[in-house]
């Protein structure tokens, strides 16, 4: 069931925290513009909506897959990245300093800083992918192969993210600008988040709840079926061929799949022992099945607001399943750096994150995602789905300065087990 996993090849833990840590302060800005612009944060098109809306997918979302991404590449790959501590520091510190440049900009509106997120987010983006991709490649893993796909809508997000910048920048807008627009969201909406959690579940819910594999013509189709939906959506929308909505009904067709498959595998288990984290598994595949809806919903009603509810969903949907994993890979990280160093008072995962931490972070993400959801009809909501979101990360930053706290004061104060070699041969 583990074929394939290479623990020994796992980062330094200093590696993924990193990205971890930082995620929960974005998320407290994101809950800020909630708070005190609900109206403009729902405004398509505004420009504090613009920065919410970075802020949920760039500094939220993609800081958290990111920091994962270092961490499950060379488990499942076997080839750890070189110098990893470094190179970690380097892509941190430029998309860092992107996402805070790309949303001064939209709310400034100066040209200059567009063009400071432009080359920060640009280089932290291509080094990632540069660093990563070649050593998804050359072994035949299905999940390697949905992370090499991934990759490369998120470098296809990022080059057409970069020349919708200079048009913001210049107050340039070309005849294809909404048609740029849309390929930007399509590709990082579709490609780079929802590929890469489709293919990490099929990893990880089998290997966390002990479930029935994913069947071997979803691990091997999906990728190329949403990949190909994608390049033709393209193209489709630059020859404005109408009803390009044919190619969202293909992905979303096979996300319903994704959803029940995914369903009977965590309703029939094998291991039946109470887990706080299949909650957030459980609610982010309701969120899914809530955007794709919408968005059906808003297609045949021409409606803005109903789409805007889709989008809010299927943030929401990532949001959920990347702190389901959280909540399982903190805990195990921290463990299991300890116990391979040989520490004999390494703490339990359960001590590492308890489970009261998690049920009161699903409970906020609950009324967040409640409120959040229905906030397009009743503006107002997003400021209350915004301040239990607020409470949600400060939370969640606390729980992981908690685990990190745990493991270096284990690694600064614990004993280690000690073997002695005998001096002599007995007769």
């Amino acid at each position: 069931m583990y074929e394939g996993l290479s623990l020994e090849q796992a980062p330094p833990i200093g590696v993924v925290f990193r990205f971890f840590l930082t995620l929960p302060l974005f998320g407290i800005a994101l809950s800020a513009l909630m708070i005190f612009f609900p109206t403009q944060v729902l405004s398509v098109g505004d420009p504090i909506s613009l920065a919410a809306l970075h802020l949920l997918f760039l500094g939220v979302l993609s800081m958290g897959m990111m920091g994962a991404l270092f961490q499950m590449h060379s488990v499942l790959g076997g080839k750890p990245l070189p110098h990893p501590v470094g190179n970690a520091r380097i892509i941190h510190t430029l998309f860092t300093v992107g996402i805070v440049a790309l949303v001064s900009a939209f709310i400034t509106q100066f040209a200059l800083v567009f063009v400071i997120a432009s080359v920060f987010l640009g280089s932290s983006l291509v080094y990632f992918f540069q660093r990563l991709f070649p050593l998804l490649l050359g072994k035949n893993h299905n999940t390697l192969g949905g992370m090499r796909l991934s990759l490369i809508a998120l470098l296809v997000t990022v080059i057409v993210g970069i020349v919708m910048a200079s048009a913001y920048a210049f107050g340039d807008f070309s005849a294809y600008h909404a048609t740029l627009r849309t390929i930007h969201y399509s590709f990082g909406v579709m490609g780079w988040m929802a590929l890469l959690i489709i293919y990490v579940a099929f990893q990880v819910v089998e290997m966390f709840y002990v479930t029935a594999s994913y069947s071997a013509w979803c691990q091997h189709n999906v990728g190329r079926i949403v990949a190909t939906a994608l390049v033709l959506k393209a193209l489709w929308l630059f020859c404005a061929f109408p009803f390009p909505w044919i190619f969202d009904l293909m992905i979303g067709l096979l996300l319903v799949g994704f959803i029940a498959t995914t369903l009977k595998r965590l309703t029939n288990r094998k291991r039946r022992v109470r887990e706080v984290s299949i909650w957030f598994w459980l609610l982010g595949i309701g969120l899914l099945g809530g955007a794709l809806g919408a968005y059906g919903l808003s297609i045949a009603l021409a409606s803005p607001v109903i789409e805007t509810m889709s989008l809010i969903a299927f943030g929401l949907f990532v949001l959920s399943i990347m702190m389901g994993m959280m909540g399982k890979i903190i805990p195990f990280l921290v463990w299991f750096h300890l116990n391979a160093q040989g520490f004999k008072d390494t703490p339990m995962m359960s001590s590492i994150l308890p489970p009261k931490t998690l049920m009161i972070l699903f409970a906020l993400l609950g009324i967040t995602a409640f409120f959040g959801f229905f906030s397009p009809l009743l503006p107002w909501l997003l400021s209350v789905a915004g301040s239990s979101s607020m409470v949600m990360f400060i939370a969640l930053e606390k729980a992981i300065l908690g685990a990190k706290r745990a493991y270096d004061h284990t690694l600064n104060c614990g004993e280690k087990w000690t073997f002695e070699i005998p001096t002599t041969v007995p007769n």
